[in-house]
């Protein structure tokens, strides 16, 4: 062959190639423009997002909705920034640009995770309870969200994290975005520019917390979801990834740099004032010990350098977490941003609610996102004045989830959330061909689930993409940790099949 016909052929698998991508390109455009709330608003940015997959890496895409939907940016770029619907369209349009990928290029049937059963039951009890519910139209609003940023995500990340290498990278994406806002927390504190939103990725909240000798005023950081417990909490969900790839990944340079983003990671959780982060974190711990995911000793000398790192670096964050073995402090809520004299009070009378609620509507509870309309009712029956004429969460994830779905739907919640957990373990357990870092890798997304239900006993059921993020690639992690391409091979197509 001729050095001319050598580069026709070369030519010619190089337009074959982009006009392929270029086709799927064009199909994920239309799947994104047929899921995104607002169609017409994703025509601009899915031209320019096309460019993704013509360079030959429709990973990317997913790599760059990972990114997007952690940092906030969708959200911030309309609340701050001006935008219209752009980002409600652009989420959908990238994880659509790789499924079809996989489906039309790589000819790969789509999966099915083993706890998909009880997501399908948590859904139906949900949509049961909104057609029952006193308010259909409410709850449906609610349910609608469910279903776009829980159920299609879900199975939209789980389809297009197919290989060990694109769960590392989604893992990367994931420490480096945190590493990066944690760190952008701290450059705020240390140069007191609280002032400043930094486009809306380091926001301050309006809660205070006590320094010494009793004075208040030191503001809590809420990095870019706006409220500190609950930015927190995101962090927190990074933590076990961080330590995975830090501790086993094949790479020195990400080792470090997983590292490196960890004590950013840190910064950013310890300048929330969190204490439920604190116990969230704690109780992950405890979990890894008992499951034998990590050694007794590894747990008490990794418990032991926290402890002597807060001394020396934020004794302030000790303090404050410290109330929480103290019986005399009447600020013992770890997620309480109200006064110490009053925020017992109203997290006993929020829980009592839904426990009320619950008992009156055990079976399938009031309907999604109802809870808050029943509440007066109650706080007025328990004598409760304060926060009497508001409408309350319960903040706690499995009350919450009780009084608004009743036994069956808090059952298939936790029934998904064992599931996938369990599903990460069975990997374990695999001989996996000397590969620590995969072992390690579906360990940590495993734990992120686990952080997320600790830190539940605080917080309520909202901002659910979080979660429905997380669990998906933690359900992805135990799906390619038992194929061939876990461990150095090739992984076939696969078929609609069932993977646990």
């Amino acid at each position: 062959m001729t050095a001319s016909e050598l580069r026709s052929e070369l030519l010619d698998g190089w337009r074959a190639r982009r006009l392929r991508s270029a086709g799927v390109a064009a199909m994920g455009l239309v799947w994104g423009l047929l899921v995104a709330e607002a169609p017409a608003t994703v025509v601009i940015p899915g031209l320019l997002l096309l460019g993704v997959l013509l360079v030959g890496h429709p990973q990317t895409a997913t790599t760059l909705a990972i990114v997007l939907l952690f940092s906030n940016a969708g959200v911030i770029a309309v609340k701050y920034h001006g935008l219209p619907g752009l980002a409600a369209g652009v989420l959908p349009l990238l994880l659509c640009i790789t499924l079809a990928h996989r489906v039309f290029v790589e000819h790969r049937g789509l999966v099915v995770p083993h706890a998909m059963p009880w997501l399908v039951m948590f859904t139906i009890v949900q949509a049961v309870g909104t057609v029952a519910s006193r308010d259909p139209q409410l709850s449906a609003a609610a349910l609608n969200t469910f279903l776009v940023e829980g159920f299609a995500l879900y199975l939209l990340v789980v389809n297009t994290v197919r290989s060990f290498e694109a769960l590392r990278l989604a893992a990367l994406a994931l420490v480096l975005t945190a590493g990066a806002l944690g760190s952008l927390t701290l450059f705020q504190e240390a140069t007191h520019s609280n002032s400043s939103r930094y486009g809306g990725f380091a926001q301050m909240s309006k809660a205070t917390i006590d320094t010494s000798h009793g004075r208040t005023g030191r503001q809590r950081h809420a990095g870019a979801i706006g409220e500190q417990n609950r930015w927190a909490q995101c962090l927190v969900l990074v933590v076990p990834i961080a330590i995975a790839i830090g501790t086993r990944d094949r790479s020195r340079t990400m080792r470090i740099v997983a590292w490196t983003s960890l004590a950013g990671i840190a910064s950013g959780i310890v300048l929330t004032y969190s204490r439920g982060a604190a116990v969230g974190l704690g109780i992950t711990l405890l979990v890894a010990v008992l499951l034998r995911w990590v050694k007794p000793w590894v747990g008490v000398a990794s418990a032991a350098a926290a402890v002597i790192l807060l001394a020396i670096f934020a004794p302030a964050f000790l303090g404050r977490a410290s109330t929480l073995v103290n019986s005399s402090d009447q600020n013992a809520d770890p997620f309480a941003a109200t006064a110490p004299d009053s925020s017992i009070t109203n997290r006993s009378t929020e829980a009592a609610a839904a426990a009320a609620v619950f008992g009156r509507h055990p079976v399938v509870g009031v309907g999604t996102g109802l809870f808050p309309t029943y509440f007066q009712v109650q706080a007025r029956t328990q004598g409760a004045s304060r926060i009497v004429g508001v409408n309350r969460e319960a903040h706690d994830l499995y009350l919450g989830l009780a009084a608004e779905t009743g036994a069956l739907g808090l059952g298939s919640f936790c029934g998904f959330a064992i599931a996938t957990v369990r599903a990460c373990g069975t990997v374990r357990r695999r001989p996996l061909g000397g590969r620590e870092d995969v072992a390690a890798l579906v360990t940590g997304f495993a734990l992120s689930v686990v952080a997320y239900l600790a830190t539940g006993l605080f917080l309520h059921f909202a901002y659910i993409r979080y979660f429905w993020l997380f669990a998906a690639l933690a359900a992805a992690a135990a799906i390619v940790g038992r194929e061939p391409a876990a461990a150095g091979g090739r992984a076939p197509a696969m078929e609609v099949a069932r993977h646990g």
